[in-house]
């Protein structure tokens, strides 16, 4: 029997940024990751925008460069599923027979699209996405001339909806709900995402599901509840996931009400050698004194890592803040915070200017914040904000108030180092070359900064330096202070070519 000192049960993000996090702290002990898929560590974000519609490779969705794991000594076994874990003796086997041994075990294991579980389900060109060979699938049957019927309202369907529009697809939405994105974003938002999917040709059918769909071997129908029929040539259904925590519950591990797997600060299972990390973890949040479960990236990616590096003896809690991002045409939204409860918002800014954020209560305290288009010198004091979680009362007359620096509303204004000393740097030979060539790619799909170009550094930069402080920039690991420091001085002197 094999043994490794880390196992890795997971090849999504949370999986593939654990082998950085376990490498950071532990450059020798073995490292092997198990997935049942037959690529590298992957991330799912792009394959419902820039991968679904061409305009990246494999290279932009692998977590990292297949030689990586080369120079890094890890394993990684595709192709093969695990099917029993033995906390006890600490081995797990593969479906192919293989046993695997292990010191400490991190399961990533993610969830799998769910299926709407009505007629013709099983048809041909009826999809979920969750895969690359789902997103390669999708795009084969897609085009122009073609009728792609998307079944969810919320992000990963209206994500497809406007990918499949681009290229060249006509488009029907529908959803029970009765507005786009409608457990998300307040009806103002829901009516500005309408307006422009009905502008760019997208057909949205609120308080709308199929009861069926028919055809001769692939999908040629849909029937809807309100008794109409259209002829379509494929179907997505981006209506959530179901938790893949099959292996942690044989194992008698701690589950919640939910089926998602219990975790500590540390990311410790119930097993204290055993992890869980991304989609599967319910941890408890110490900015709203619950226990969360995000599905989202940079939960994954920040989990993964901070669980690599605790399995390998660092011992820290995870406290990030939760957050997220969304392209829906020319569209980018970040939201910080937890939007599962809210009742009440306060708006800054402005909707038909582009650049707003609402600002969201639950009985009467401040949960999170959606934002887009807005300073970066906003950046902190928003997520301050949220960490802070201010009464309504305390703040949202004065929230609305753009001519009032938002840091004075978390007990001051936000600082600015004054750090303009030292010898002068340039931007080929001091900053460019601090961040990696993944990193310049992954920018561009959050925020579209092309971080190896000058002009638009320089236009961005104090976004860039708020995002490199308060860790939402997809990095290899947290800048060191020094880096930041590094950015910042630059700025100061003048952002020297």
């Amino acid at each position: 029997m094999e043994s490794y000192k880390y196992l890795i049960i997971g090849g999504g993000l949370a999986g593939g940024r654990a082998v950085g996090g376990i490498r950071q702290v532990d450059e020798d002990g073995s490292v092997a990751v198990v997935t049942d898929e037959p690529h590298q560590p992957y991330e799912r974000p792009p394959l419902s925008k820039k991968y679904l519609r061409q305009e990246v490779g494999l290279d932009r969705v692998y977590v990292e460069d297949a030689d990586y794991y080369d120079a890094k000594n890890v394993d990684i076994l595709t192709g093969v599923r695990a099917i029993d874990l033995d906390p006890d003796d600490r081995v797990v086997t593969l479906e192919d027979g293989r046993e695997l041994g292990y010191g400490k075990l991190l399961l990533a294991t993610g969830g799998h699209a769910w299926q709407l579980p009505i007629p013709g389900n099983d048809l041909e060109n009826v999809f979920t996405l969750r895969t690359i060979e789902d997103a390669d699938h999708i795009r084969e049957a897609v085009g122009e001339g073609k009728h792609a019927l998307i079944m969810g309202g919320s992000f990963i369907g209206s994500e497809v909806a406007a990918s499949l529009r681009q290229l060249g697809t006509q488009v029907t939405m529908i959803f029970p709900e009765s507005r786009l994105l409608e457990r998300i974003v307040p009806v103002e938002v829901s009516d500005m995402i309408f307006a422009i999917y009905r502008d760019e040709g997208i057909d949205v059918l609120p308080n709308t599901v199929s009861e069926g769909m028919e055809g001769d071997g692939k999908v040629e129908r849909a029937m809807l509840d309100n008794g109409e029929t259209i002829d379509v040539d494929l179907v997505v259904m981006g209506v959530g996931i179901r938790l893949n925590t099959e292996l942690a519950d044989q194992a008698g591990l701690a589950l919640n009400e939910n089926g998602a797997i219990i975790v500590d600060e540390y990311l410790r299972t119930s097993d204290p050698d055993i992890y869980a990390a991304g989609d599967v973890a319910a941890w408890p949040d110490p900015t709203f004194g619950e226990r969360l479960r995000v599905e989202h990236w940079d939960v994954a990616r920040r989990q993964g890592r901070r669980a690599g590096q605790n399995m390998a003896g660092k011992e820290k809690a995870y406290t990030a803040l939760p957050y997220f991002f969304s392209d829906l045409f020319e569209l980018s939204f970040e939201v910080w915070g937890n939007l599962s409860s809210w009742d009440e918002t306060v708006l800054r800014g402005s909707l038909n200017e582009g650049s707003f954020a609402y600002y969201y209560f639950d009985e009467g305290q401040l949960v999170g914040v959606l934002s887009m288009g807005r300073p970066s010198t906003e950046r902190g004091p928003m997520q301050d904000l949220v960490k802070a979680q201010p009464a309504y009362d305390q703040i949202a007359d004065r929230l609305g108030d753009e001519s009032l620096d938002l840091g004075t509303l978390v007990g001051g204004e936000e600082e600015v180092a004054e750090e303009t000393g030292g010898p002068a740097l340039s931007f080929e030979e001091d900053i460019r070359p601090l961040f990696r060539e993944k990193d310049v790619e992954e920018m561009k799909d959050i925020s579209d900064f092309d971080m190896s170009n000058y002009e638009d550094v320089r236009a961005n930069a104090e976004s860039i330096y708020a995002r490199l402080d308060d860790g939402t920039m997809p990095c290899d690991g947290p800048w060191p202070d020094e880096h930041i420091h590094k950015f910042r001085r630059w700025i100061d002197q003048g952002m020297k070519r």
